[in-house]
């Protein structure tokens, strides 16, 4: 089918070409009448190319390549990307962005190694070296793609020097001090709950907010859930004696998820649960603990208790050759045995 007038066309290329499909449009005339064409970019298919040349058509950008800014190359990947990456990597596009706003209304084709690494250097101490990593990755997509559409012909992103990794975040675990409060304000602060099944489960927060209640057997006392890595994965988890009463009250929710929101009833996000619900609770509660905190506190109450590292990691969910079998019964009572040390 032909395009409309003014839309422009993709054409391939003569010769043995990596990228043979290339995006045009007109953009005047000769004395005699012969269209004279701007070539957008040159992509490995048809598809690609024409998926493109509508991105232009609905948002037309200066063909001038040489004043294509940086900002205009991040909306049109981010665009790009949309339907096809998860919602993780498109919030990790959108935190980039925050960080790269000194250089975003600099012309790409006059940004250098030297503008990225003031760049990058500025942060450090301001920021986790793991978010300074994503920011390189980011700003590497981006090149990559202004090099697609022949805006540049060099990736300066490849030259950054990342810095040294250094712990920004120092892991604490809840003292039992702090644990006996939680557990004084659990008819008093909502939520209170979940972080005591966190800290006596060595669940993820995110694990915890994915849980269904069809992966709680209260006839056996254990529940199924776990993500990230292998090990991680659908393990089973013993559940805390403590922690059962707990476990059983929330199985009376509407909903399949054993947390959810009280206002209405659904699936709480990890961001609202952190920021709305864990920050608020421990400022309430006068602590001073991230989420993950939790976690920390299991393994290393676990640990003070049991020597039986297969079990420990099991439980926990990392990576241990004695564990890449199957969970059999005998392997569950093992984790429960050690898990129920714990006071």
């Amino acid at each position: 089918m032909k395009n409309p007038n003014g839309y422009g066309s993709v054409v391939k290329l003569s010769g043995k070409r990596r990228r043979p499909f290339a995006t045009r449009v007109t953009v005047g005339y000769t004395d005699e009448g012969k269209q004279v064409y701007r070539y957008l970019g040159y992509y490995e298919t048809r598809k690609e190319a024409m998926y493109q040349l509508s991105l232009y058509s609905a948002n037309p950008y200066d063909i001038n390549l040489s004043k294509i800014t940086l900002h205009e190359i991040y909306t049109r990947y981010v665009d790009t990307q949309r339907g096809k990456v998860s919602q993780g990597r498109l919030n990790s596009y959108k935190t980039s962005y925050n960080h790269i706003i000194p250089i975003l209304n600099l012309k790409v084709c006059d940004i250098k190694t030297v503008h990225l690494q003031n760049l990058i250097d500025s942060l450090i101490g301001k920021i986790s070296t793991g978010t300074i990593k994503m920011i390189k990755s980011v700003l590497n997509s981006l090149f990559e793609y202004a090099m697609k559409l022949d805006v540049i012909d060099k990736n300066y992103s490849k030259f950054i020097i990342m810095p040294k990794h250094t712990k920004v975040i120092e892991r604490k675990i809840f003292t039992d001090n702090e644990i006996d409060l939680l557990w004084l304000n659990i008819d008093e602060i909502d939520y209170v709950d979940t972080i005591l099944i966190l800290i006596y489960t060595g669940m993820r927060i995110n694990e915890l907010l994915s849980l269904k209640k069809e992966n709680i057997n209260l006839e056996n006392n254990t529940l199924t859930g776990g993500s990230k890595t292998e090990a991680g994965k659908n393990r089973v988890i013993p559940i805390h004696p403590k922690i059962l009463p707990l476990i059983i009250k929330r199985m009376d929710n509407p909903t399949e998820y054993l947390v959810i929101s009280y206002k209405n009833n659904t699936k709480i996000s990890y961001v609202t649960f952190r920021t709305k619900i864990f920050n608020v609770m421990m400022e309430k509660l006068n602590m001073v603990h991230t989420i993950h905190d939790t976690r920390h506190t299991f393994a290393t109450m676990i640990s003070d208790v049991s020597n039986n590292e297969a079990a420990i990691a099991g439980i926990i969910g990392h990576t241990n050759i004695s564990m890449t079998k199957k969970y059999t019964h005998t392997n569950i009572e093992k984790m429960r045995k050690e898990i129920e040390k714990i006071n």
